[in-house]
């Protein structure tokens, strides 16, 4: 998957599945303006947002056969990249056209040089994210948020402040979306909804139902 702002500025955050150096995924953050982009496999877990509400932003899932895994991570975009992303968006374009396009954006792709990314984020909001990833990647129910606040040693409403300042939201539908997105994952990896909802903690496969009508993929 092939994420890139359109105009605004855009904050992502993504696990890289761990290598055989590595005993856990790492966790990147970047935060991408007009010429970047991040290029994640399709099961990777993220979150995005934007850091301003007149934000655009275009996806464009990309044949996995023909990305090298190195290239995964955030990317820098030349003019002649961001113009052929701009025009696979257009509603008259037909199919043999957008065939081409997909396949000079993966030929200029291969060729971007890497944005150079901090080290894991260390605030207060993204350490909040990281219990609830470690929580999902160990199977099991993801805690209150109240209950990070506390492990965080912050305020309900100090965390609140950060959710919204870094991503435009609140916690709650910060956990959501990452709950949501777990648990589609899991279901599209073929284990039944009801397993999913009780692993996941609902009370019923049906309030695990409306979670995922609620929150959009």
């Amino acid at each position: 998957m092939l994420l890139w702002p359109r105009m605004g500025r855009l904050r992502t955050i993504w696990d890289a599945p761990a290598d055989a150096s590595e005993a856990a995924a790492s966790r990147y953050a970047a935060t991408l303006v007009r010429g970047a982009a991040v290029l994640l496999p399709a099961s990777t877990s993220h979150l995005t947002a934007s850091e301003h509400r007149q934000q655009q932003h275009g996806e464009l899932y990309l044949p996995p056969d023909r990305m090298p895994a190195r290239r995964y991570g955030a990317i820098r975009l030349d003019g002649p990249t961001v113009a052929m992303l701009e025009a696979l968006l257009a509603p008259a374009l037909s199919t043999a056209s957008a065939s081409w396009l997909v396949r000079a954006v993966v030929e200029q792709i291969v060729t971007s040089p890497p944005l150079a990314l901090p080290d894991e984020p260390a605030s207060i909001a993204h350490r909040m994210i990281g219990r609830f990833t470690q929580a999902l990647e160990c199977d099991r129910p993801l805690p209150s948020i109240d209950a990070v606040a506390s492990e965080l040693g912050v305020a309900v409403r100090q965390l609140q402040r950060a959710c919204q300042i870094e991503f435009g939201t609140t916690p709650v539908a910060i956990r959501r979306r990452l709950l949501a997105a777990h648990a589609r994952a899991l279901i599209a990896a073929g284990r039944p909804a009801a397993t999913v909802s009780v692993q996941l903690g609902f009370a019923s496969s049906g309030h695990l139902h409306r979670l995922l009508r609620e929150v959009p993929a």
